[in-house]
Parts: C-alpha cells; structure tokens; sequence
C-alpha cells in the first residue's frame, strides 16, 4: 500500500463505525455447509432437505492453491488470483474494491502486447482484460447505485425492494410486484419502496383491528390510549462499545451502505440474510425500551479486538425518527422466533417467557402451563428451489445463503401460527405479512398488538389476561416488548449522536 494509502485506510479506520443489528445474542450464522467441488443436485438436495434453514454451498473451483512447485506464482497466477479475490469481495467498501481493481487494471496493462508472451500466455491476458474491464463496471455502478439509494429520502426502502430477496420473491403472495398487481397500484419513482412497506404496515393494522373489534369494550380503547402514550416517552437504544461510541459521536451513525459507500475499511456484522435476503442495508437497528430499562447482553457490546466496556447510545422514540421514517418488525425475520409464555400451574397470572432457543434461560423453569407459543411453518423445498440455489451460488455464495433462509420462509408462511393454551387449543395464522410496522403506524401498532394478545390469553388464561388489564401502561409495555414481542426498530442513516446520548456500563 502506497504512503497516501494508507494515511487513507488510518483515517478511514478510525472514522468507521460498526451499525448492526441490535440482537442480544448472535442469530445464527449462515454458515455454508461445503459439498466438494462437483457434487451432485442429489448431494445438495438431501443437505438442504436435512435441515431447510441451512445454507448451502459448493466449494468454488478456483480455491486450489497457485503456487507452483517452486513455491513461486507466476506473473499471470499472480493476476488470475486477484481477480478472483477482487470478484469475490463483494463486501469490501467501494473505495477498496475500486482501488484494488486499479492497480490490477495497471499491472495487467505492462503486459499487454508483450511479444514475449506464448500465445498460450496471451490468450490468458485477453481473458484476464475481459475480467478486469468486468469488475470495474461492476464496482462503478455498485458506486452510482449506493450513491442514489443514499441521496433519496427514501432510498433505504428502494434499496429493500430492488435488493432483499424476501420483498421480490415470486412465490410470496405479499411480494411486491404481486401486491402492486392484485391491487392495481401505479407505484413509481424512489417513493415506490416506502409506499409499499406503508402498504404491508396497513395491512397488518387492518387485520389486528379486525381481530380485536370483539375486544372489551371497557379496558381495550382504556389500554390503547394508555400504551400509546408509554410508548411515546420510549427510547430506541443501540447497543456497542465504548470506543464505536466515541467514533459515532464524532461521525455520526452509519448505516452499512454509508459505511461501504464513504469509507476505505470498516468493521460490520451484517448477515448475509440481513443485506441480501431483506436487503436493509440502509438502516440502523435499536431496541425499543423503557427509559429506565438496565443494560442488556449484546453480541455488539464484546466485538472482537475492542476491549472497551459495552456501552449504549439512547435516542427519544420521536427524536430518533424512527415514528416519521423508520419501520418495525415485531419478530426478528432472519430468525423468527416470538417469545414462548409460561404460566405457574398454581398461580396462572404468574409468568415466564423465554425465546425457543435459549429455553435454558428460563427464570421459572417450574412453570409448566403453556399460555403461548410460536409455530414457525416449514415449507417442503422443491428441487426447482435447490437448483435456483446452485446456481445463485455459482455467482455468489452470499445471496445463496440468503436465499436458503427467504425460500424457507416463504414456503412455510401460509403455515405459521401462534397458538394459545395448555393444548394449544388456540390457533391463529402469523403470516410474514404481519410482522411489519412503519411509521405512523408503529405505536398504534404496538398498543393494538397488546389488544389482541390480552384479548386472546383470555380466552385461555382469564386470571393472567386480568393482571395484565390491571398493569399500568408502564408495566404493560414492559410487558409487550420482552414477553410478548421482541420488536426491532429501524431508522435510515446516519444519525447525530451527541455526547449526552451514550452511556458507558460502569465497571
């Protein structure tokens, strides 16, 4: 690297900050499970078929080694192997990627109409050209792409709709192209993103109001208005260390397609699922809590090479934005998992919750009558699926592990269900659809929520269904947002963050 170079990569480095998602454990990674090279559709099909959710991946050709017996790459290895290396870093930042194909495009020129090469030698430099000229197209356009996604007001909803694979699946029935045609609707421009995640927030306020237009008439509109309220003197918080926190404060909060379009280097933990399969890469991610809420476990607070204390950044609900341009999902969809609600066989308004995946957390593991819990509908994958996977995977490995996660998902829907009850007596569908709130719609959404879910536990449960009509909106809300939902806020970057904003878990 060149001296001006690196005072860049410095700089950069130290002006990066991290914007992931804000999950107090690590969702599972999508970590591929490897087939040799040239393993068969029956090979993969059954991998796939052994555990749907899991990802799969061939091993890609051009992994074997270049160094020749006498432990020296040739001029031309050299070049093939960083064109590879440029092809398949997809998640290096513009900047980088634009300067390694540079330099690549440089080296390779010195070799062109080289005499002295075999004809052998010179039809790999013809191919090699044709490579080079293909990746600076493609770094170029990622460029203006970025460039027009961060420009827009609402460019991180047009980046979700052109780019996550869930909004554009063809067997979603909610998927953006089949919503605008069932309802006739002439989307267009940068707004057409934001327009239709407005569609599906609606629609999911449409189907919990319709679901709670039986509800009391004397303590629902009483807990409406109670919860909206709380809710409005929320915070949205985001969890990191010390040491990011100093760097958001000087520059601000980036989203990662800020970070990948400003910066020379920087550190994320995007998922594959997160920029691909919802391609949200616009957003910066906070929890909703209470003001006084403690600090909680995050994977984001014990980043690897940062050993500063967890600390967190606290923004108001309104002042944050997230009420005026921001969204909700209400369950994490890259790991859609509500919170599963046991009560004390004795004492029935007597609760534990716990997520299906950290059942060992269990506060009150003696609590054994089930009051709630969610069944994640599994959809049989075809071998049309499994062979549109192999072949995204040929291209990249990323986008196929997205897609092992979104097709899943989407063949299951129809199947998903929240069920209430000892017995699971209660059934009600959790399509994907319902799992979206946006603006205006997201305290309203929230305290309708809570409607429902205390209108449906009394049908199962009268004694707990009375404490929580009892709570004050407070504890209510409380309530919502850790037993019941495990909501996940998103606001476009960046973000201004000021000193009075983060605080520092003491030591």
């Amino acid at each position: 690297m060149h001296a001006q170079e690196r005072q860049d990569a410095q700089a950069a480095a130290r002006r990066t900050t991290s914007t992931p998602r804000a999950g107090t454990r690590p969702v599972p990674a999508l970590v591929p499970h490897p087939l040799p090279h040239g393993a068969g559709n029956a090979a993969v099909t059954e991998a796939l078929r052994r555990r749907p959710g899991a990802s799969v991946q061939r091993m890609p050709a051009d992994t074997a080694d270049t160094v020749g017996p006498t432990g020296q790459t040739s001029l031309l290895d050299g070049l093939e192997a960083r064109l590879r290396q440029c092809a398949h870093d997809g998640n290096a930042t513009v900047m980088k990627r634009h300067t390694t194909i540079l330099r690549l495009d440089q080296d390779l020129a010195g070799l062109e109409g080289d005499g002295r090469l075999s004809d052998q030698d010179q039809r790999r430099v013809t191919a090699l050209r044709q490579g080079v000229d293909q990746q600076k197209a493609a770094v170029e356009e990622r460029a203006r792409r970025l460039e027009g996604y961060l420009a827009s007001a609402d460019g991180s909803y047009t980046m979700m709709v052109e780019s996550g694979q869930l909004w554009t699946d063809r067997f979603w029935p909610y998927a953006l192209e089949k919503l605008r045609t069932r309802l006739s609707l002439a989307w267009r421009g940068d707004r057409q993103g934001r327009t239709y995640f407005d569609k599906l927030s609606s629609m999911n306020m449409a189907g919990m109001r319709q679901d709670t237009k039986q509800a009391g008439d004397d303590w629902a509109p009483r807990m409406r208005a109670g919860l909206e309220d709380q809710l409005r003197r929320s915070v949205v918080r985001h969890y990191t260390t010390e040491r990011l926190t100093r760097l958001m404060v000087s520059g601000g909060m980036k989203s990662k397609a800020d970070l990948e379009s400003s910066e020379y280097e920087y550190r994320h933990n995007t998922t594959a699922f997160d920029e691909h399969g919802l391609g949200n890469l616009g957003f910066v991610f906070f929890y909703i809590e209470d003001p006084s809420a403690p600090f909680r476990g995050s994977r984001f607070s014990e980043a690897e090479e940062d050993d500063s204390p967890p600390a967190r950044i606290t923004l108001g609900i309104e002042a944050s934005g997230l009420l005026s341009k921001g969204w909700v999902m209400l369950s994490d969809f890259a790991q859609r998992e509500f919170p599963t609600v046991m009560a004390d066989e004795n004492n029935p308004d007597r609760t534990d919750s716990f997520l299906p995946t950290r059942e060992e957390e269990r506060r009150h593991p003696g609590y054994q009558l089930l009051v709630r819990r969610f069944e994640q509908g599994v959809g049989d994958l075809t071998d049309q699926d499994v062979e549109e996977m192999m072949a995204l995977g040929a291209q990249d490995g990323r986008r196929s592990n997205a897609l092992s996660v979104v097709r899943p998902l989407v063949r299951g829907d129809a199947q998903s269900r929240m069920t209430y009850g000892a017995q699971g007596q209660d059934s009600y569908p959790e399509p994907l659809v319902r799992n979206v709130l946006t603006g205006k719609d997201i305290i309203p959404g929230l305290a309708e929520r809570a409607v429902l879910e205390v209108s449906r536990i009394e049908r199962v449960n009268p004694d707990l269904a009375d404490r929580l009509k009892s709570m004050s909106p407070r504890e209510l809300m409380k309530f919502l947002l850790k037993d019941l939902l495990r909501p996940q806020a998103m606001i476009p970057g960046p973000l201004k963050v000021t000193e009075r904003d983060v605080e520092v878990l003491p030591g």
